[in-house]
């Protein structure tokens, strides 16, 4: 087993690790105030397939671009799309 062998295991390793921790805390009761702390874990598995599966950190500077650019759009994307849900007014029905 080579070295990018082993690197991308670790990875992988972790990336479960991950999602392992995010299975757990799904059963626990955690107040409202505290559930974004839970984006964490996926803002990490995020940065590993980045930085280890994509190999950004060696990758010429065209792709190290393009990456930034995706997530700046679907930065975007979210934003755009949570106006709604975000803006959207509850009325009682009263009958």
């Amino acid at each position: 087993m080579n070295a990018r062998h082993r690197s991308d295991l670790l990875i992988w390793l972790g990336l479960l690790l991950a999602a392992a921790l995010e299975f757990g805390v799904s059963f626990l009761a955690i107040p409202q105030g505290v559930r974004p702390i839970l984006i964490l874990p996926s803002i990490g598995m995020a940065v590993l397939v980045a930085l280890g599966f994509m190999r950004l950190l060696t990758a010429p500077d065209i792709a190290k671009s393009f990456a930034i650019g995706g997530i700046f759009w679907l930065t975007v994307l979210l934003g755009l799309a949570m106006t709604d849900p975000m803006t959207r007014a509850v009325y009682a029905v009263i009958g």
